[in-house]
């Protein structure tokens, strides 16, 4: 199969995902592009954009990009849907979170004014991964959208946003987290010698002030436990779900191919819902030379001719060692569509850019 029509067609949910470099969020946007030229009401949820697709896709600079910006140039017809972009900012998903699952606004504050939570909120290990998705919850439970397409962060363990759902429930069940969050009587019961003896230390290191913090921190958030579970095992389950699709995108790096086939195992392993592999940045395989045409070249005198010969050469033998290193991540992909997009000669940057490349998605 070589087209990912079907995804951008019938899927509520697409995750394109794969390691940095690679063209990742171009080929978000581009599918974006496509699923609006189809009659669809698609938002797309980037990054990290480079600069001037930042600017083809109306984010910019402006402050308020975290929320939905119409891309325009994208859809002429009548017939056509809408493109809409916006940039993942995690510290504001994480207070909207917050928020939802806060029973009181008195709650809500606890948490968001915690300087703790302030702290950590951008920075968490994790926080962007998580944020990400429950960016794509809000945004699919919102009712507004046909498609949610996210572009998730480029990560060293791509496997971390699939886990980051069932990270959060284990670490609010996890033994210290208990601890911290039970009453001022009950931790001082269940808090053993061990566990004094490097509060203490904490605190002449750090100061007592950030252990009051830190423990308060974790009691705020007790508030919302139960919130943020339901809200961890509905993402879990929607990453699951039959309507949603995982897009991997490599290049023919042995590095990125190293961490797309890691990612692909990950997919079958914990049955996320793989649609579609794209190799970006490959080189096209040059017309091969007949064994006459070879013996003629052979013996060329040096010149501007003989150098076009050699460099004929090298280009095929980097295409045949690109698609040799591809071999193995396709045959793990089965029987999904590949879609295979050439090396071009300036960076796709702005709509008709994309345009052009939904059509090669397609």
């Amino acid at each position: 199969m070589s087209s990912l029509n079907a995804a951008v067609t019938e899927s509520k949910l697409i995750l394109t995902c794969g390691p940095g470099g690679v063209g990742k969020t171009t080929t978000a946007a581009a599918l974006g592009v496509a699923a609006a030229r189809a009659g669809r009401r698609t938002v797309v949820v980037t990054v990290d954009p480079a600069r001037r697709l930042a600017d083809a896709l109306g984010l910019g600079d402006d402050a308020a990009a975290d929320e939905p910006h119409r891309v325009p140039g994208v859809t002429k017809r009548t017939t056509d849907g809408e493109l809409w972009a916006l940039m993942l900012d995690a510290e504001q998903t994480f207070d909207r979170l917050v928020r939802d699952q806060s029973s009181t606004k008195k709650q809500a504050d606890a948490v968001l004014n915690n300087p703790v939570y302030q702290a950590i909120s951008g920075s968490l290990s994790g926080a962007q991964e998580y944020m990400a998705i429950e960016r794509l919850h809000q945004l699919h439970a919102s009712g507004e959208w046909d498609l949610v397409i996210v572009d998730t962060p480029p990560s060293r363990h791509a496997i971390d946003l699939l886990e980051a759902p069932d990270r959060l429930v284990g670490f609010l069940g996890h033994p210290v987290y208990r601890a911290l969050t039970a009453g001022q009587r009950a931790f001082a019961k269940i808090t053993d010698t061990a566990a004094s003896m490097f509060l203490w230390a904490v605190k002449r290191l750090a100061g007592p002030q950030i252990v009051e913090d830190t423990i308060g921190f974790f009691r705020s958030l007790a508030n919302i436990e139960g919130g943020l579970r339901k809200r961890a095992k509905e993402v879990s389950a929607l990453l699951r779900d039959e309507n949603t699709a995982f897009i991997v995108v490599s290049s023919p790096r042995s590095e990125a191919v190293g961490e797309a086939e890691h990612l692909l195992d990950a997919l079958h392993d914990k049955k996320f819902p793989f649609a579609g592999l794209v190799v970006n940045l490959i080189h096209p395989m040059p017309e091969p030379l007949t064994d006459d045409d070879a013996k003629v070249l052979l013996e060329l005198d040096d010149g501007p001719l003989a150098d076009h010969v050699d460099w004929h050469v090298e280009l095929t033998n980097l295409a045949v060692a690109e698609r040799a290193e591809l071999v193995d991540l396709e045959a793990l992909a089965g029987d999904v569509p590949v879609i295979e997009l050439p090396l071009l000669d300036v960076d796709i940057h702005d709509v008709p850019g994309l345009i052009d490349l939904s059509a090669r998605l397609v």
